[in-house]
C-alpha cells in the first residue's frame, strides 16, 4: 500500500483562533438562545409576584388591645437618621408577654405604610437585654427602604395576628 503525502508547502495554514472559525450567525444564534433562557427562567426575578399583604388575616386592635396581647404600649414610630431608619419605640407593660415578642420571630413588629402597602420588616431580633423591665422603654430599628415612610405618613403596626392602624410617623 502506497500512501502519498502532500509537500509541506501545500498544506493550508491551520486557524488557531476558535472564534474566527465559527461563523457569525452561530454566535448570534447562541446569544439569542441564552437571552431566551434568561428571559424565560429569570422572569420572576425581573417581575416579582405581588407579595401578600401582611395585614390580611390579622385582627384590628386598639392600643390597649396591643398592650393586652403583647405587653407593650407603642410610644413612637418615627423617621430618624436623615430618613434612612425607622424607630419603633415601646414601653413594657407586661414583661412576660413583651419577652415573647422580642424572642419569637413570628411576633417581630412589621410596619406597613397604609397608602402604598410598603412593608418594613426586621430580619431577626436584635435586643440583647437579659430581662425586660416593667415600665422600661425599648426600641427596634427598621431600614426605611426606598424612603417609604416620611414624617406624617400613616402606618400600621403588625405583630403576630394583631394590627394597630393609623399611627402617624413622627420625624
Amino acid at each position: 500500500m502506497i500512501t502519498e503525502t502532500m509537500p509541506d508547502e501545500t498544506l493550508p495554514e491551520l486557524d488557531t483562533d476558535p472564534v474566527e472559525r465559527r461563523p457569525r450567525h452561530r454566535r448570534l444564534v447562541g446569544i439569542g438562545l441564552v437571552a431566551i433562557l434568561l428571559l424565560a427562567g429569570g422572569a420572576r426575578a425581573w417581575w416579582p409576584e405581588q407579595k401578600a399583604d401582611v395585614r390580611a388575616g390579622t385582627t384590628l386592635v386598639t392600643a390597649e388591645g396591643m398592650a393586652a396581647r403583647y405587653g407593650i404600649d407603642v410610644n413612637l414610630i418615627g423617621v430618624t437618621a436623615a430618613g434612612g431608619l425607622i424607630q419603633f419605640r415601646y414601653q413594657v407593660v407586661d414583661p412576660d408577654k413583651a419577652d415573647r415578642m422580642i424572642h419569637d420571630v413570628k411576633l417581630l413588629p412589621i410596619v406597613v405604610v397604609e397608602e402604598t402597602g410598603a412593608t418594613m420588616v426586621i430580619p431577626r431580633p436584635h435586643h440583647h437585654a437579659a430581662e425586660l423591665e416593667l415600665g422600661g422603654t425599648y426600641f427596634f430599628m427598621f431600614a426605611n427602604a426606598h424612603n417609604a415612610i416620611h414624617r406624617g405618613s400613616l402606618v400600621t403596626l403588625v405583630m403576630g395576628d394583631a394590627r394597630l392602624e393609623h399611627i402617624v410617623a413622627q420625624g
